[in-house]
């Protein structure tokens, strides 16, 4: 007896659909673009036990004619595709018809739908594949879809379906999607009774943002655009001052359809330019538009992945429009406002990063008077920043406005005015900032050294050693001159010129205890920028260090030069304003 046999025609069924409908949200994606490829401006997604028990779509597309919506439940039937050469020129959302064969196989199916020219309309209703009831029905002109216990024959998969929290999570993020793709649509999602999603079509894009992202995200946004013959670019993302610690709103899409591409959102991550804190993410849309042949989205059964035929000027295009737009706003972050809560209520407390620098230790609660002075007694610390004159304030520069440094809070924190705004400059954020802008300025050119009179002695471990040895290049590059003294012991011989903190054997330990975070590279060029932060960290003005009011100017106008002024070397913000307005608010002199 032969071991190979072909399959029936209901089990090829199952594994096909099995490609396509992975969980409820996959049905829930096929059938909405399905009306939005049928011309609908008005979808309702009703949802019970996270699609388990019920998937209906309501739409008021252009609707099916009787035979049409039979022949929508063959195999292989479709409106989208007459030949293999279409393959190329992919312009609806999708091309496996109305994927009501792959879902008919694995539910129980009611489809009523009418074209607007029809007298009336149809309803079929399939069990397990099959048509079980065909008749005429009266209806407004649309489609009306129903999928009934989806996977109830197939035990095997409803079993890997997540928790209907989960599983509820994965449609709401679908319908996100299409709702940003499609503004000029409505769409409704219900769970149960509960509306989850409700927006009504709008005429722009940034209303469609409003609605999903919120207020806050919208008023702190900003308008991505650019063409070239290949490719065109569009759509907002919050300023870096809004994140997420996940991926899942920043949303791409190339030719109206969602994609997850690492080239891009690397891309667009780029664009933010060091703005971002660590293991935090963008928030927003961005449209890449181009021409069907240079993209090839049918690589994967669900279309999430697609390929580019050429990737490389695309991500170089998203880039540079984001960089672009950034570069061209107002990113002075404005302190958030009070948050009033109760006395028995609790506020998250910021943590730094583990590489962040520590501040002095705060006095108790019991000697806090030095803490209410903004210039306070004792020694100024060596800033490696030198004087400036007193002047009435440092004049506004590229991206800043004119500042006046008023003091300092905590010796950590400068106080200065703008206009008839409060400034608040986090000394060390903003050093480390200006530092990090110096040494990518010497990328290429050997950097300006500062020898010492007596060389530092580094002990090191057998871990820092190879590190050390291995990252050399790029240390001496920065303007380190570094030479093995014995084993696992080196000598170093100069610091970069502007290294201020840099000067004592545990500053210099303590950076290279951290290369030990960075890991060895094959090739060390990957790990140049990492470096180059560790070195600005460690260099920089440290929290819990008295500055002079000439050291204060100083920085300030260090910081006018800066490209990026508002964020340090790992996306944390170096100053913040607070408007008029705001403390008028504050006080209780304006409501």
């Amino acid at each position: 007896m032969p071991e190979i046999h072909i399959l029936d025609t209901r089990t090829i069924d199952k594994i096909a659909a099995g490609e396509v409908i992975e969980r409820p949200a996959s049905a829930v994606k096929e059938l909405v673009e399905n009306s939005l490829d049928a011309g609908a401006i008005e979808i309702t997604i009703k949802i019970e036990s996270a699609g388990r028990k019920l998937i209906q779509i309501i739409d008021n597309g252009k609707g099916m004619s009787p035979e049409d919506a039979v022949l929508a439940f063959q195999r292989h039937a479709t409106s989208k595709l007459s030949s293999i050469e279409d393959l190329d020129n992919i312009q609806t959302m999708g091309f496996r018809g109305e994927a009501l064969s792959s879902i008919s196989s694995v539910a129980d199916i009611t489809l009523s739908t009418r074209t607007k020219g029809s007298d009336a309309g149809i309803q079929l209703i399939f069990q397990n594949g099959v048509l079980k009831s065909s008749k005429d029905i009266g209806m407004d002109p649309g489609t009306n879809i129903e999928i009934r216990d989806l996977f109830a024959n197939i035990p095997a998969r409803l079993k890997f379906l997540k928790s209907d929290r989960v599983e509820m999570s994965h449609i709401i993020n679908m319908v996100v999607e299409r709702a940003l793709a499609n503004h000029g649509v409505s769409f409704t999602l219900l769970n149960g009774e509960v509306e989850v999603i409700n927006c009504r079509g709008c005429k722009e894009l940034k209303d469609r943002f409003l609605d999903i992202f919120g207020r806050k995200a919208a008023r702190a946004s900003v308008r991505i655009g650019s063409d070239e013959s290949f490719a065109s670019i569009h759509g907002i993302l919050a300023k870096p001052e809004i994140t997420k610690p996940s991926k899942e709103d920043l949303h791409i899409f190339v030719n109206g359809r969602p994609i997850a591409n690492r080239v891009m959102a690397s891309a667009i991550n780029d664009g933010y330019a060091g703005m971002l804190m660590k293991n935090r993410h963008p928030v927003g849309v961005i449209f890449i538009q181009l021409s069907p042949e240079r993209v090839d989205v049918n690589v994967h059964p669900a279309k999430r992945e697609i390929k580019f035929s050429d990737p490389g000027p695309i991500a170089r295009l998203v880039k540079s429009a984001v960089a672009d737009a950034l570069g061209n706003t107002d990113l002075l972050r404005e302190a958030p406002a009070p948050i009033q809560r109760s006395l028995s209520g609790t506020q998250a407390q910021y943590q730094p990063p583990s590489h962040a620098i520590p501040t002095v230790p705060s006095p108790s609660h019991h000697s806090a008077p030095s803490q209410t002075h903004l210039f306070e007694d004792g020694p100024i610390g060596d800033a490696g920043l030198e004087e400036v004159p007193e002047t009435a304030e440092v004049p506004g520069g590229k991206h800043l406005p004119a500042i006046n440094p008023i003091g300092q809070i905590n010796k950590t924190f400068i106080m200065a005015q703008s206009g008839n705004d409060l400034i608040i400059i986090d000394q060390h954020a903003a050093h480390e900032r200006v530092m990090l802008d110096r040494l990518k300025k010497s990328v290429g050119k050997k950097a300006a050294t500062q020898k010492l009179i007596t060389p530092l002695t580094l002990e090191l471990t057998n871990r820092e050693k190879e590190l050390v040895d291995h990252y050399r290049p790029i240390l001496e590059d920065a303007g380190f001159i570094i030479e093995p003294f014995g084993r696992t012991t080196y000598l170093v011989r100069a610091i970069p010129v502007f290294g201020g903190h840099l000067e004592d054997a545990e500053s210099i330990l303590a950076m290279v205890s951290e290369l030990s975070d960075l890991g060895k590279a094959k090739s060390i060029e990957a790990k140049r920028d990492d470096i180059l932060h560790l070195i600005a960290c460690h260099s920089s003005i440290r929290a819990g260090e008295k500055l002079s009011p000439g050291q204060m100017r100083r920085l300030i106008s260090e910081m006018h030069e800066l490209d990026n002024p508002y964020t340090c070397a790992h996306g944390r913000p170096t100053i913040i304003k607070m408007t008029e307005r705001e403390l008028e608010k504050m006080f209780k002199r304006v409501v």
